[in-house]
């Protein structure tokens, strides 16, 4: 069976989407069985965080910046 790209671009896109939207729900956040596949996502696409990186971003960072997870979605949709 063949897949179309964009299908498993936009499934990609969702699952993206719904551990942003756990990761910003109080209770999931401290849920471990969520950050459990939190972690398994990260690691199965190579995206881990090292506390040497959390370093580097101190020390480079004088803010915090934030995010929408919706404008990123929609600004990696338009390309």
């Amino acid at each position: 069976m063949q897949i179309p790209q964009e299908l498993l671009d936009r499934i990609a896109e969702l699952e993206v989407q719904a551990l942003i939207e756990g990761l910003e729900d109080p209770e999931m956040r401290i849920n471990p069985s969520f950050l459990e596949k939190v972690r398994k996502f990260l690691k199965e696409n190579k995206l881990e965080t090292t506390p040497q990186l959390v370093v580097a971003v101190q020390q480079e960072t004088k803010e915090i910046p934030i995010f929408d997870p919706q404008e990123l979605l929609d600004e990696h949709m338009d390309r």
